[in-house]
């Protein structure tokens, strides 16, 4: 464990040597993977908290209590719910079509499309900067690995063979800390934009289910309830007489 620890603290050191010892490029290079870290970890504690917190909503338990408005004929408690969590998205989708359920049912369908229309791109905001860094980072620490090694190389020719293996283990180390640091970079960039994006087409799943449901019961009320729950009986109460029939038939 000694040791490992020494070998991290040696890793943080190197990366501090390239920044006072490189020349232009190496803090070109070291400098805009630093500045790329800050920059992702900004938009992912802003997008976590906005996506998770902010955005996403229970769509399950909000059906519940908006169908149980509408049927009582409630709407404008239904928008009062609504107007409780403005910024979630499915709220304003509802919401969409609630304050219009009296007008012609393809009028309150375009207001829902137009009101998811906007709420997606929100949830979008600032994603592709993060899938961009990701790729950039790991290119630009590759780009630093590249030139600490050309320069390495091209400075072994100048020295006696007995210093070439000394500079060439040193060189190579150097170099690969731009490659590593790079990867630090990308990799959690990258989870980060797996774990968003599924939240955020999760959210907009719900988005299209939840408002289908919302627009079908504005348009029928309780009678497309009514005819699911009689037509799932029929169809259990005609399954054993069907199966019955059979039976005498073969009898027969």
């Amino acid at each position: 464990m000694n040791m490992q620890a020494k070998h991290d603290a040696s890793l943080v050191l190197d990366f501090f040597k390239r920044f006072q010892d490189g020349d232009t490029l190496d803090v070109i290079v070291m400098g805009s993977i630093l500045a790329m870290l800050f920059f992702a970890i900004a938009i992912i504690i802003e997008r976590v908290y906005m996506i998770l917190f902010v955005y996403e909503s229970n769509g399950a338990a909000l059906m519940q209590r908006i169908q149980r408005l509408v049927l009582d004929n409630k709407i404008d408690e239904a928008v009062k719910l609504c107007n409780t969590r403005k910024q979630a998205v499915l709220y304003q989708v509802f919401k969409s079509a609630l304050v219009n359920a009296h007008r012609p049912f393809d009028e309150v369908q375009d207001h829902v499309e137009v009101a998811k229309l906007s709420v997606i791109p929100k949830l979008q905001q600032r994603m592709p900067y993060l899938f961009t860094m990701g790729n950039v980072a790991t290119l630009m620490g590759l780009l630093g690995t590249v030139i600490g090694l050309v320069r390495t190389f091209s400075g072994v020719g100048a020295l006696e063979a007995s210093q070439k293996q000394a500079l060439l283990s040193s060189g190579i180390s150097t170099a690969l800390n731009a490659t590593a640091f790079g990867l630090m970079v990308a990799i959690p960039c990258m989870l980060s934009y797996g774990f968003l994006f599924n939240r955020i087409n999760g959210i907009v799943d719900e988005i299209e289910h939840y408002s289908a449901r919302l627009l079908m019961l504005l348009r029928t009320g309780s009678e497309y309830f009514e005819n699911f729950n009689s037509s799932s009986s029929v169809t259990t109460q005609q399954t054993p007489a069907k199966a019955g029939d059979k039976d005498k038939r073969d009898v027969a």
